[in-house]
């Protein structure tokens, strides 16, 4: 945002800690910044002078107003653009008179003359502000992106935690930085993890496809305290400005916009084989598929009375749960599994966040790229695993005959896979339907302690988001609020839900919390339906 900024004096250097802009100190650091990886960046352990910064830290604390902010990406305490500190009455601004020097300082022309040569990342404006603080305490993160929006060329933090009290690693907030397995697609673990200290300064250029990176979730009972924001290009009318090609243009779309697509098709579903396509119609549930089906269903499902209430309820809502779904032999199958698993990594009331990696075993695996998800998939097939047994059930034409008999809805293709969501680790993003009909949702669900679950401020739920034609920052992801959540599911303990998503509707998992009692278990699977089904519906809501 372009400002009009006061005049400023001749001392900027003394903001800074003394000698930071000088010629050695710029070479060691322009050193340390050219041989970084996984990409390009540099951590500057003193950047302000300490009685500057300690002014600001009071001025913070007891002059602004923080607003929580949670999306799927993120949960924080923000406040507005500091760019906007010029226009503030002037008994407002003398409260913050030490915050708006440092802001001044930081973009300076010899602060940013400092940020060019140290990156050689060309000139950088002087009128293009973008910087806000953060306030990261308990439950607060931010999961995978890359930052690239619009003309940003360099990202920073700067950390005001306690400078009383230094923060430890152990509490959480670290900046990780994830390398590419190739351009646009981050490795699931990140290789450089920076916890925050007092008056470190961090900094990375916005390199597209490659500057990913994360803040780890507050677990301990300190404030993250930031100012964070980016230098842009030059814009404009300033020295330095170029016109961008279409090509530059696109190349900065950021992997937020990237998602907005679900990158789906119908090859990718597995195909029912079919006696006779081109006869295919719903049919009734025969003994031999009821026999089937309570091997590992709760019998309560297959009462024919159950069966014809839930279609009704399906059918007016385009959803339905069922509670209790596995009958009693293959629950406590399922609660021994995973309790066994998650005491055996330690995510049993833990509350703190266990390593990267925790969890990988035979039969489990990370899967990723974590810019749209992360968690674990099972890829075992023995029957003797509960979850490849499940996988099974849900993937049997006698389950897809009890889909139809609920949904009235006859799936041709289907695929799917069972997961594992680790506490202070694993999510999916909002993702769209893309495919340009329904597609419909199964999610058999479990976690222990559902009671911890059912208020959604752990995680773990499942969102179910309309359409957003407008969206006033395009750095932002959804947020579940009153105007865009169609639908929300807790994660429970044994229960089986049926979504009938429509095109253009996006859904999530919302990031599970390091104090979630142990992790959210599921086996979900998306069917392909018959082409032209939701056309034929329109065409018989206008008859009528």
């Amino acid at each position: 945002m372009a400002n009009k900024r006061q005049k400023l004096d001749s001392n900027t250097e003394e903001k800074f800690h003394e000698g930071l802009l000088g010629a050695d100190s710029i070479a060691i650091i322009e050193k340390e910044f050219k041989e970084s990886k996984p990409y390009l960046h540099c951590k500057i352990d003193t950047l302000i002078n300490d009685d500057l910064l300690r002014k600001v830290r009071q001025e913070i604390l007891s002059n602004l107003h923080f607003t929580l902010k949670e999306t799927d990406i993120y949960k924080v305490n923000q406040t507005g653009d500091l760019a906007n500190l010029d226009g503030l009455p002037k008994n407002e601004l003398e409260q913050l008179s030490s915050l708006f020097e440092l802001r001044n300082a930081i973009y300076s022309t010899e602060f940013r003359n400092f940020i060019s040569k140290v990156t050689d990342c060309g000139p950088l404006s002087g009128t293009k502000m973008d910087m806000s603080i953060n306030s990261y305490q308990a439950g607060c993160h931010l999961l995978n992106h890359d930052d690239v929006i619009g003309t940003r060329r360099v990202s920073y933090i700067l950390y005001l935690t306690d400078p009383t009290k230094p923060w430890q690693p152990e509490d959480g907030g670290a900046l990780e930085l994830y390398p590419v397995i190739e351009k646009g697609i981050p490795a699931t673990e990140p290789t450089v993890v920076i916890p925050p200290q007092w008056n470190q300064f961090v900094m990375f250029t916005v390199q597209p496809g490659h500057s990913f990176h994360s803040v780890e979730e507050v677990v301990g009972p300190g404030n993250r305290l930031s100012i964070s924001g980016w230098f842009h290009i030059p814009q404009e009318g300033e020295f330095g400005f170029k016109e961008q090609s279409q090509e530059e243009s696109d190349a900065a779309k950021s992997s937020l916009e990237q998602l907005q697509a679900e990158q789906d098709s119908s090859d990718r579903f597995t195909k029912y084989q079919l006696q006779n396509p081109d006869e295919e119609e719903i049919v009734g549930l025969t003994e031999d598929v009821m026999v089937e089906l309570a091997e590992w269903m709760n019998p309560h499902y297959l009462d024919l009375k159950i069966v014809s209430q839930m279609s009704e309820r399906f059918l007016e809502e385009s959803a339905v749960q069922c509670k209790e779904i596995l009958n009693e032999p293959t629950f406590a199958k399922l609660v021994a599994a995973t309790t066994a698993m998650d005491t055996e990594d330690n995510m049993v009331e833990n509350h703190r966040i266990v390593p990267h990696g925790t969890g990988v075993r035979e039969g489990w695996a990370v899967q990723g790229p974590p810019h749209r998800s992360r968690y674990m998939v099972n890829n075992g097939n023995s029957d003797q695993d509960i979850f490849a047994y499940l996988k099974t059930r849900l993937e049997s034409e006698a389950f897809r005959l009890w889909l139809a008999s609920i949904t009235q809805l006859l799936a041709v293709g289907y695929r799917g896979e069972a997961r594992r969501f680790r506490p202070g680790h694993d999510y999916t993003l909002a993702t769209t339907n893309t495919r340009g009909q329904g597609v419909l949702d199964v999610t058999l669900c479990h976690v222990n302690k559902p009671s911890a679950w059912e208020d959604g401020d752990i995680g773990g739920y499942e969102c179910y988001m309309a359409p957003h034609d407008d969206e006033e920052d395009p750095a932002t992801y959804k947020a579940a609020d009153e105007d865009g959540a169609l639908l929300t599911l807790p994660a429970g303990q044994n229960e089986l839900s049926l979504v009938l998503r429509d095109e253009g509707v996006m859904r999530f998992i919302k990031y599970i919390s390091a104090e979630a009692p142990g992790s959210r278990w599921d086996v979900a699977y998306e069917y392909d339906l018959e082409e032209g089904l939701d056309n034929d519906d329109e065409e018989e809501e206008e008859e009528e």
